[in-house]
């Protein structure tokens, strides 16, 4: 009895646990683009404050995305369509490490100012619409695999 209600209750497979991962992924993205970043904003005077904070925590946080996004196109390889998406997933990412590399040398970090302000914003403006694109695949992702009832 104490097995099945283990089994039942607390043991996920491999499906359910890649979704609960891109749930916490979801939150923690929309919570930091949604609250943290402009409240920082705000209260550090500006966005550009705010960015050499978003630039250090970023680097984490596209860790994290990568590895949730390896797990679920693994759990998820024998399903076509969700599998080409969690690719998806992944190309964005490494293209976010990519243009991460290419902006931090834009950022002079003991004077906290945008040393190349036109380029750096064009490239900035890149990485928020993949970072957004990815979001949007991972709702739908959730929006499908989600049960309600």
């Amino acid at each position: 009895m104490n097995n099945f209600i283990l089994k039942k209750y607390f043991i996920m497979n491999k499906e359910k646990t890649a979704i609960l991962l891109l749930i916490i992924w979801w939150g923690a993205f929309t919570f930091y683009a949604g609250v943290v970043i402009p409240i920082g904003s705000k209260v550090l005077g500006s966005h550009t404050p705010m960015g050499f904070i978003t630039q250090a925590v970023t680097v984490y946080f596209n860790y994290l995305a990568l590895s949730i996004f390896i797990f679920f196109t693994f759990a998820f390889r024998k399903v076509r369509w969700t599998y080409i998406l969690g690719i998806l997933l992944i190309l964005g990412q490494i293209s976010l490490f990519f243009w991460h590399y290419k902006l931090d040398p834009m950022l002079n970090f003991k004077t906290h100012e945008v040393v190349e302000k036109q380029e750096f914003y064009a490239l900035h403006r890149v990485y928020l619409l993949t970072s957004s694109v990815i979001w949007l695949i991972v709702s739908g992702v959730l929006f499908k695999n989600i049960r309600f009832t």
